[in-house]
């Protein structure tokens, strides 16, 4: 008797799971890891390779009798595109899915032009194909993203047409999501410092400052997605309240210094890091060191746009493979590519 719909399913996840890692493994090795028989290792492979997901290659582990192959993610299974885009720039990290090989762009356009600027930038990657098809797009901007991955307010890149870029997108089958720059600091900051658990990253950019939170090792990103926008928190001048981002230079550095100390006591962070331009954040860290507690380590980031579009790839790269998986366990024997 066959195995069960969802057995086959769940076997297919577990098997391309191992190929992520990009070494490339043999099927006993596979079945190794796995803890499944060979037999259904070499079926689920069979699949893979069927599908165009997996390909093989020669091991260099020699042994006595066949020369034993690696079963690995076939390099052109899909195409991955992380974009930084602020309200006249557009930075974009293509990739494979299956290799550490991108080719990075930095476009600028009028702030009017954005959106056909990024639908161009979008339509470029779907034509080209050195790294197969393009399957996910993560587009990173100053801007909330609420739970369910919508675009809030304040949104400064106004003139982003998100409803037209997703269309464009769901058009083209490609999948989506958005993500708050700050927030893809955080994640590039903290996936390389796997240590590091209660964190808080200030960036300051053209397009306004703000804060990716890490609690528990996890994103925090509040109720509506706007947690972490400090760059909107008022504080009181002779003028009245006004917003942080808005105050003159010397005022907001003050102000962001107690205001960021406030934080990180209230919510019991153990490290501080600073993503400002260099000569702020050398005086930001010298005012903050009077109000933290000795325990509390503060960081400086040389280079924030650099950090949003690592953020960025890292998080397109997870959510693709998830998308990727999804496929796999669908896949049916009248389906020749899913990938």
């Amino acid at each position: 008797m066959g195995q069960p719909r969802e057995l086959r399913r769940l076997n297919r996840r577990a098997v391309t799971q191992l190929l992520f890692s990009g070494a490339g493994l043999t099927r006993p090795q596979l079945a190794d890891r796995t803890g499944l028989s060979k037999v259904t290792v070499n079926v689920v492979v069979q699949e893979l390779l069927n599908h165009g997901i997996a390909q093989l290659s020669i091991s260099p582990e020699q042994g006595v009798g066949r020369t034993p192959h690696r079963v690995e993610l076939q390099p052109q299974v899909a195409a991955v595109l992380a974009v930084d885009l602020q309200p006249t720039e557009i930075h974009t990290h293509l990739s494979s899915l299956a290799g550490d090989e991108a080719q990075t762009q930095h476009l600028q356009c009028a702030e009017s032009e954005l959106t056909p600027a990024l639908l161009n930038v979008i339509g470029q990657a779907l034509a080209g194909r050195h790294y197969g098809p393009l399957r996910h797009v993560l587009i990173g901007l100053p801007a909330p993203v609420d739970p369910q991955g919508r675009v809030r307010e304040p949104n400064v890149t106004r003139h982003l047409d998100v409803e037209q870029v997703t269309a464009f997108l769901d058009h083209a089958g490609v999948t989506y999501a958005f993500a708050n720059d700050a927030n893809l600091v955080a994640l590039a900051t903290t996936r390389e410092t796997p240590g590091w658990s209660h964190v808080a990253v200030l960036i300051e950019r053209a397009s306004g400052t703000g804060m990716g939170l890490l609690l528990g090792g996890e994103l925090y990103r509040g109720m509506h997605g706007r947690a972490g926008e400090i760059g909107r928190s008022r504080w009181p001048t002779t003028r009245g309240a006004e917003p942080l981002e808005s105050l003159p230079v010397p005022e907001r550095l003050d102000a962001t210094a107690f205001m960021l100390a406030g934080l990180v006591h209230t919510l019991d962070l153990q490290r501080v890091v600073l993503g400002l331009p260099q000569d702020r954040a050398f005086a930001l860290q010298e005012k903050l060191s009077p109000l933290l507690d000795l325990s509390i380590t503060t960081h400086l980031l040389p280079d924030v746009g650099e950090a949003v579009l690592r953020g960025a790839a890292l998080l397109a790269r997870e959510q693709a493979y998830e998308h990727l998986l999804a496929r796999v366990e669908d896949l049916g024997g009248d389906r020749t590519d899913v990938a």
